[in-house]
């Protein structure tokens, strides 16, 4: 990643907008950001990283807490951060949480966090995400490094160099882990332990599952288990038989009593079907009756036909007859309509004879409107001038009115604008003695501010100087019992040594062969672990110590700092004769009431409301020499229409008043004839209307009087024919066919009644015949006896089967116990298998065995080897040959996690010894050096990730001349490499070292940024 562009808005200490140009630095540059204490310079580091991921370097203050407290209420907290990442350029902007002002009303409302990443694209902004959240998360896809690991690799802020480079051995392996991404190791740990430990607690479970299963059937034993079967074999195989032959027994006596019951059943049914025969034969006088019926009904429908022609003529005839009736009736009320519409035709035509006469006057009343319509528009059209002169009088009047009023207040406005433009002349010197009392109390205020603090560090000074001496003192008394043990346990080992010399013997300590004085044992007890435990009290104690004194020079640094600030406060308030606070505030309170007084008045108001009144009062007068023209146009026009209405008046002399009354009369005659023409159609129409219809129903007539002829003709041949017929037949007479005649569903109805007792009466005698044939020399059976026998037998079989039951139960539960033990045993052998391979997997894993290391340290260790590789190259150049980093492999005392702990090779002793041992300088140039080559092994190993820029945040002040130089060359060699390297420092030295600045100067209003070529 390369950065390109920054925009810094209301952030931190920058009150406006600062926008740094990183082009403008050159390809892959070396420079230095540069400022006083608290002007900003990390800041600048926590816009960068807050616009990525939306936390700061440091992560001590939150997005919301970096809003700057001078920035105007109305300027948004905005970072705008573009970068090049493998050749594309992206533009991310974010926002904080903040309180900005309502635009309507008073107070404030809280304005979200608010995040967006675009990529440009020839000149155009292609969105990539949007809201705090999925930009963060983008960017990290980006940039493939988390905001963690991005601060240890590419911004590493103060503070930060020391505390990796003395971080134990758990702390760097979740620091690896992060950076390399190796926490699938630890998931392969994990997951190895979990399958080992369920597989073990299962194992643990098999004594007790085996005793469960013994207990589900009362048995203390396998042996006891086996023995209950044995002997319950032949108990149960002897009462499986008896419950079968007794079972067979039972079906025997069930069947017995099954056909016992089946003969005296066809007994009882004989004698319901000989009932039911006698029954039936009572039935049979019905019976005949119903057949006689029948063959009447058969007779009758013979004369059906001749019948029903008959009385179908006879219908018909009436039917004609009828309608001849009611035709002739018609015809003579036809007659009489047709007579009374000729009469009313003749009537109307004789009344429509008067239409010329009325059409004249119509004529005569349309030249009298016309006139009267002439007249009635040049009335309308005076009333209309009359009121347009009205209207402009008035206008003029008010004209004339408002140039009155207008004239009085222009006076008045110039009289107040000449005032309040004398009387503002002097604002903009009340408003720089203002800013010259508001500057003087900020320097009382920071003086008391100062003098609180010095106070409060003094007694912080003398607190650190206090623990010093205390942790001096404990120091000494940790290392006086150290010594005082070591010295016991040295003196008992002389003893132990002395106990088994002999005379002759050399001495294992000087090698002599005389012995004068033999060591003898002091008394006390002391073991190399007390002594061991003492020395490390005592490290512990001196490590207390050196902490305590850096407190102390800390604090102590801290109060000449601030005296060396309030010292400069009191000499400036000395010399400018600044006046006390209260003295200062109320100077500040008078001047703020009339500066506000002084602004409000707004003499450019009030000259622009002077102008506006001028501007009216020439419209005004404008407008007013146009409403005399109008007037006087107005009048002329009502002249000329009164003198035409009066000549129009002269030359109308008729009837009428007006031209309604004209207009009324035209529509009263044009009435009268349109209605004598329309009845006279009318009555015309309507006497060829009744003369067709006489036409019509005269034909008709003639029509029915033939049908009534032919129905006639055919009534008589039809009743001749049914009078044969019924004379030939067997009945008497009509009555009596008419009687015996039944229709077809009633014949049916009566065939199948007659049908169903003959089948009844054949199947009847056809059961009695066949049950007579089955009971043929046969008693009836007695049951009594045979249910008694059932029974018994039934309760024996019961008996057998309670038993046999109770045997196969206990069989079975023994067996499934025997089947359950089994599976048991192959269970617990299938997890011995198992143990032997996921519990020696899970050891090795999590460290138990061999080295006692863990698969995830043993991974971190071997990229740790090649992060040391890199790092002792810089470090190495640095220290001018003296310092390697080495990675400590012995294990540590006890089951510890150990592995990656660092060392420095002392190239002048030979000797190894801990990074906590080194100096300041020595330690910045060994974090340094770890940075650099971890920021190397990440990027190699993470396929990807560019790590093209980096920026350090001091440290460089504890260097000497000569260790700046080589550092100073170290990040040189980096950037000729293709790195862009940027130097947060205060460290005058640097300024002569690297021509590229970017200069951060503080100000009472809020810092800003300059470059510097």
């Amino acid at each position: 990643m390369r950065p390109l562009r920054l925009s810094i808005q209301a952030f931190g200490p920058f009150a406006g907008k600062e926008v740094v140009d990183f082009t403008s630095l050159g390809a892959s540059p070396l420079f230095l950001i540069n400022g006083p204490t608290g002007a900003g310079k990390s800041s600048i580091l926590d816009a960068i990283c807050f616009a990525l991921y939306g936390e700061t370097t440091g992560s001590e203050r939150t997005g919301d807490q970096m809003r700057c407290d001078y920035a105007d209420a109305e300027l948004v907290t905005e970072i705008e951060f573009e970068f090049e990442l493998a050749g594309r350029v992206y533009l991310v902007t974010r926002s904080p949480d903040q309180e900005t002002p309502k635009k309507r009303g008073e107070g404030t409302t809280k304005k979200g966090h608010a995040a967006t990443l675009v990529e440009i694209v020839d000149g155009e902004h292609k969105l990539l995400a949007n809201n705090a959240k999925p930009v963060s998360k983008a960017m990290v896809e980006l940039i493939g490094l988390n905001v963690d690991q991005f601060r240890q690799v590419m911004v590493i802020p103060q503070g930060k160099f020391r505390e990796l480079l003395i971080a134990n051995s758990k702390e760097r392996e979740e620091i690896f882990g992060q950076l390399f991404q190796t926490q699938i190791y630890v998931q392969i740990e994990s997951a190895l332990k979990d399958k080992a430990s369920g597989i073990r607690k299962e194992k643990d479970e098999f004594d007790n599952q085996i005793k469960g299963a013994l207990n589900v059937v009362s048995v203390a034993s396998e042996e006891e288990l086996k023995e209950e079967q044995e002997k319950l074999q032949p108990e149960l195989k002897q009462s499986e038989q008896s419950y079968q032959s007794q079972q067979q027994q039972l079906d025997e006596a069930k069947k017995q009593r099954n056909s016992a019951q089946e003969l005296k059943q066809k007994f009882v049914q004989k004698v319901e079907i000989e009932k039911a025969l006698t029954e039936h034969q009572s039935e049979l006088p019905n019976i005949e009756q119903l057949r006689q019926k029948r063959a009447k009904a058969r007779q009758a429908l013979t004369l059906d036909l001749p019948f029903n022609q008959w009385v179908s003529a006879t219908k018909q005839f009436e039917q004609a007859e009828k309608s001849v009736t009611e035709k002739q009736l018609l015809v003579v009320q036809t007659k009489a309509k047709v007579e009374q519409a000729e009469s009313l035709w003749q009537q109307a035509v004789k009344n429509v004879q008067v239409v010329p006469e009325l059409s004249q006057q119509l004529y005569q009343l349309e030249e009298i409107g016309k006139k009267y319509r002439i007249l009635d528009d040049k009335q309308k059209a005076l009333e209309t001038a009359k009121q347009a002169f009205t209207k402009a009088k008035v206008e003029e009047e008010s004209f004339e009115k408002q140039l009155k009023e207008l004239d009085t207040e222009i006076q008045s406005k110039r009289a107040e604008y000449e005032q309040t433009t004398h009387a503002v002349s002097s604002l903009d010197a009340k408003r720089l003695s203002l800013a010259n009392v508001v500057e003087q109390i900020n320097v009382r205020q920071s003086s008391e501010q100062l003098i609180e603090q010095q106070s409060k560090l003094k007694q912080a000074v003398a607190q650190s100087e206090k623990r010093y001496a205390e942790a001096q003192a404990a120091t000494a008394n940790a290392k006086k019992d150290a010594d005082r043990l070591e010295m016991i346990w040295h003196t008992n080992q002389a003893a132990e040594l002395a106990k088994s010399l002999s005379e002759g013997d050399a001495c294992p300590v000087c090698g002599s062969l005389e012995h004068p004085q033999l060591a003898s044992f002091t008394g006390d007890v002391v073991t190399r672990a007390e002594v061991k435990v003492a020395r490390d009290a005592q490290q512990l104690c001196a490590s207390n110590e050196l902490e305590a004194l850096k407190n102390h020079q800390s604090a102590a640094s801290n109060l000449g700092q601030i005296e060396r600030e309030l010292n400069q406060l009191l000499t400036k308030i000395s010399e400018q004769s600044i006046a006390e606070l209260a003295v200062l505030g109320q100077s500040k309170e008078t001047l703020e009431k009339e500066i506000q007084t002084l602004a409000s008045m707004q003499p450019q108001v009030l000259k622009a409301q002077l102008e506006a009144l001028e501007g009216r009062h020439l419209q005004t007068k404008a407008n007013l020499e146009k409403s005399i023209a109008g007037t006087a146009d107005s009048k002329h026009a009502m002249t000329v229409l009164e003198t035409e209405v009066a000549s129009l008046l002269e030359g109308v002399s008729s009837g009428f008043d007006n031209v309604e009354q004209v207009r009324a009369q035209y529509v009263v005659v044009k009435k009268q004839i349109e209605e004598l023409q329309k009845a006279e159609q009318q009555m015309q129409q309507q006497f060829a209307e009744t003369q067709k219809q006489l036409s019509a129903i005269e034909s008709s007539l003639n029509d029915a009087l033939a049908l009534q002829k032919q129905w006639s003709d055919e009534k008589q041949s039809t009743e001749k024919a049914w009078l044969e017929a019924l004379s030939a037949s067997s009945f008497e007479n009509q009555d009596g066919y008419l009687s015996a005649k039944l229709a077809e569903a009633a014949i049916a109805e009566l065939e199948s009644s007659i049908r169903q007792y003959e089948d009844k009466g054949a199947s009847l005698k056809t059961q009695l015949e066949s049950i007579n044939g089955e009971l043929q020399d046969k008693q009836q059976p007695e049951l009594e006896p045979l249910e008694q026998a059932l029974t018994a037998k039934q309760q024996q079989v019961e008996q057998a089967l309670q038993s046999y039951t109770r045997l196969r139960s206990r069989m079975d539960s023994l067996n499934q116990v025997q089947h359950k033990l089994s599976a048991l045993y192959a269970k617990n052998e299938e997890l011995e298998k198992a143990y032997q391979v996921f519990g020696t997997l899970s050891d090795i894993a999590t460290g138990k065995t061999g080295a006692r290391v863990s698969l995830h340290r043993f991974v971190l260790g071997v990229l740790l080897d090649d992060v040391l590789i890199q790092a002792s190259q810089r470090l190495q150049l640095m220290s001018k040959g003296r310092y390697l980093l080495k990675r400590k492999e012995d294990r540590a005392k006890g089951n510890s996690g150990s592995g990656l702990d660092l060392m420095v090779e002392d190239g002048y002793t030979g000797k190894w010894r801990d990074v906590a041992t080194l100096s300041g300088g020595e330690s910045f140039m060994a974090a340094l050096s770890l940075a650099l080559g971890l920021s190397d092994v990440v990027q190699s190993y993470s396929g990807g990730i560019r790590l093209d820029t980096l920026f350090i945040d001091e440290g460089f002040g504890s260097l000497d001349p000569e260790s700046l130089d080589l550092a100073i060359q170290t990040l040189i060699d980096l950037q000729q490499g293709g790195r862009t390297i940027g130097i947060i420092s205060h460290v005058s030295e640097l300024k002569e070292q690297i021509s590229l600045r970017l200069d951060v100067e503080a100000a009472r209003t809020g810092s800003s940024i300059k470059l510097v070529a």
